[in-house]
């Protein structure tokens, strides 16, 4: 089954709604159909559409009018499509029905709106004369909702006297709103930048290394012992 997109998507709850898929109709009748009913009461567009049936009124079309004729009443281009104006019917009704199960008022439904789109060409086996093997369907989309009704001058002007009523003027001794004092202005002086003396950096004294004082041994003098002297006896072996 194809899905039919119909419009206001966010307000299903002012409208009601009713279609159709795969209607063996001509495409082209359902679109001048479509215009034709657009904008109607849906009662009205019923009875238009039943004269259309017995061919006392035509449809003006406006798009397809390629070998029209025209017909009386200053209508121009016209035809009466008898098979779609059958099914529209059916389907206005339809969406009456649907409309009152919402809880609308019947008397105040408008066609919002209509349209009809092509649909898919099915295949006949066989010959078939005037092009007949490849038969054409249409989908139709038919939305309504109530009208408003516009309230005269007489009903204005009542509903303006009730809605207007007389101020009432308060008595009670209105307090004066607390004044805050005022903070006296303080005058910025401007920043004098005194200039300071330059200290010199002060010099470190190097303190003198202690020298370390070591004790200075003095070196030990060797004594010479005396030579003894030799005896006589030890002379005489020595020469000998």
């Amino acid at each position: 089954m194809v899905k039919i997109n119909h419009p206001h998507p966010a307000n299903e709850e002012r409208v009601a709604r009713s279609g159709a898929t795969n209607m063996r109709i001509s495409t082209k009748n359902s679109v001048e159909i479509s215009r034709f009913i657009k904008g109607l009461a849906v009662d009205r567009a019923i009875e238009c559409l039943e004269d259309v049936v017995t061919k006392k009124k035509a449809v003006p079309f406006k798009r397809f009018i390629k070998d029209q004729a025209h017909r009386k009443g200053g209508m121009g281009p016209g035809r009466y499509p008898v098979n779609a104006a059958i099914e529209f019917i059916k389907l206005l009704k339809n969406v009456k029905n649907n409309a009152e199960q919402k809880g609308f008022d019947a008397e105040r439904l408008v066609v919002d709106n209509a349209q009809a789109n092509l649909c898919g060409s099915s295949f006949h086996r066989g010959a078939r004369s005037f092009g007949r093997r490849f038969s054409k369907s249409t989908n139709i989309s038919i939305t309504v909702k109530e009208k408003k009704v516009k309230k005269s001058a007489a009903e204005k002007a009542k509903t303006a006297a009730v809605e207007k009523k007389p101020k009432v003027v308060d008595t009670k001794d209105k307090t004066e709103p607390k004044k805050t004092a005022e903070k006296p202005v303080v005058e910025k002086k401007p920043k004098v930048f005194e200039a300071k003396e330059k200290t010199e950096p002060k010099k470190t004294v190097e303190k003198p290394k202690a020298v370390e004082v070591k004790d200075k041994t003095e070196p030990k003098k060797t004594v010479e012992k005396p030579k003894t002297a030799e005896s006589p006896a030890k002379k005489v072996e020595a020469k000998k």
